[in-house]
């Protein structure tokens, strides 16, 4: 595949992209809540090419094949099957996706994803997630995230 620009990728994750955050119960961590912001492009299988363009533009995350028999609806639908590109590495989400996406800015409805997100993961660089008042904080950016990427954003 021919080499896209990063400005290219921008303009792809404006429509195909979305930001994220994993958020519930967990033992595991001190206040219970796991707290996991992600970043993720789902495209055809037929179009996996872009998305390892774009894994080797910001120079982490995995692409997994979708296994649709675990999704209902997709095999009756006749769904063509999918790939998935994320990001869920905290270090490099902040290190290397928010910095990407800062240099080539987004657009639209998109740009206001991102800034939610990146609020999230300030909050969590600065270590709130692990205070009762900064978790608190966070689940009010993750709520507005939420409702934000409900509208299709």
């Amino acid at each position: 595949m021919e080499n896209i620009s990063p400005e290219n990728i921008s303009g792809f994750v404006v429509g195909e992209g979305c930001f994220y955050v994993e958020f519930g119960g967990d033992k595991k961590y001190k206040l219970g809540y796991r707290v996991r912001p992600a970043f993720c492009i789902e495209v055809r299988h037929d179009d996996r090419d872009i998305l390892e363009v774009v894994r080797s533009h910001l120079e982490c995350g995995n692409i997994y094949e979708l296994d649709f028999g675990r999704y209902k609806g997709y095999e009756r639908k006749k769904w063509t099957p999918h790939v998935k590109y994320r990001v869920s590495n905290f270090d490099d989400i902040n290190k290397k996706v928010v910095p990407f996406f800062k240099r080539y800015p987004l657009f639209g409805k998109k740009k206001l994803s991102f800034e939610r997100f990146c609020n999230i993961v300030n909050m969590m660089e600065q270590k709130a997630h692990l205070n009762n008042e900064g978790l608190k904080r966070i689940v009010l950016e993750v709520n507005e995230l939420r409702a934000l990427n409900k509208k299709g954003i």
